[in-house]
């Protein structure tokens, strides 16, 4: 077992989620403009504020997007739930920055893609571009491995969008979804 001690001056305690509009199929990623990097939203949570709060708020505060964690069914080490639905971070990544430990803790969160974007939430020095991103490509686009991983993760626990159904000849299309042809007496 590997065991190690941080102090309070040596390390930071974050929040993060990954950010889906499950019926449109799409992950929200920040582009930070300054490095060209794809990122997902997170942040140090404030004095007395919960992990989960400081996920919303730093998903609002970078993106612009109000979110609400969803409740999904991956494994947890968590104890005492109720119901298999729950909303236990999905991860917990750990980063050495100048000699402090930041500790970050991933939801999973849903998200609008078509709500409306509050404009100025981010803070000095946040120079994020929202690109919303379908779920297949999502994974791929994150610039850092662990990002990757963490949205694969995610994906893995939300249902997948209802496609509408592809038909490449257009006269079976077009039929197929013309209403007014009788397809029990084609003629």
């Amino acid at each position: 077992m590997n065991r190690f001690v941080d102090f309070s001056d040596g390390f930071v305690l974050s929040s993060g989620t990954v950010p889906i509009d499950i019926p449109k199929g799409l992950v929200l990623l920040l582009y930070y403009r300054p490095k060209g990097e794809y990122m997902l939203p997170k942040g140090r949570k404030d004095v007395g504020e919960t992990l989960e709060a400081a996920a919303i708020r730093e998903t609002m505060e970078e993106s612009g997007y109000e979110c609400h964690l969803f409740k999904h069914q991956l494994p947890t080490k968590a104890q005492g739930l109720s119901d298999p639905k729950h909303t236990e971070p999905i991860a917990v990544q750990q980063r050495m920055n100048q000699g402090v430990r930041k500790i970050i803790f991933w939801y999973i969160s849903e998200v609008d893609s078509c709500s409306h974007q509050m404009a100025d939430t981010q803070e000095e020095g946040e120079e994020f571009d929202v690109e919303w991103v379908p779920m297949e490509d999502a994974p791929s686009r994150c610039s850092f491995a662990d990002d990757r991983k963490i949205v694969e993760k995610a994906l893995e626990a939300v249902p997948r969008p209802h496609l509408p159904l592809a038909l490449p000849v257009p006269e079976l299309r077009d039929a197929y979804l013309d209403g007014s042809v009788d397809r029990d007496n084609p003629t």
